[in-house]
């Protein structure tokens, strides 16, 4: 580790009063937090883009129909319904 990031680590436990090994312990618990919620909003963004290719897909085959719209009323009679 770099003199530059240990003197940060020592100043930042000196103004908490806490050991510069809680410092750096808390910074990567923070950073390994950070990437978790990141690799779980990928994996939502690709299940979502995965739902949305099988609605235009059924769309598709259904032929000219307002596909969207028909989801969207559902959706919001869904949520309706849980209110």
């Amino acid at each position: 580790m770099d003199q530059a990031t240990l003197r940060l680590a020592d100043r930042l436990a000196r103004r908490k009063k806490i050991s510069r090994s809680e410092i750096l312990r808390k910074g990567v618990q923070s950073l390994a937090d950070a990437d978790q919620r990141e690799f779980e909003e990928v994996a939502v963004r690709e299940q979502r883009r995965k739902a949305i290719a099988g609605i235009r897909e059924i769309a598709r085959k259904m032929g000219d129909w307002p596909a969207e719209q028909i989801v969207h009323d559902w959706r919001y009679r869904l949520k309706e319904k849980e209110k």
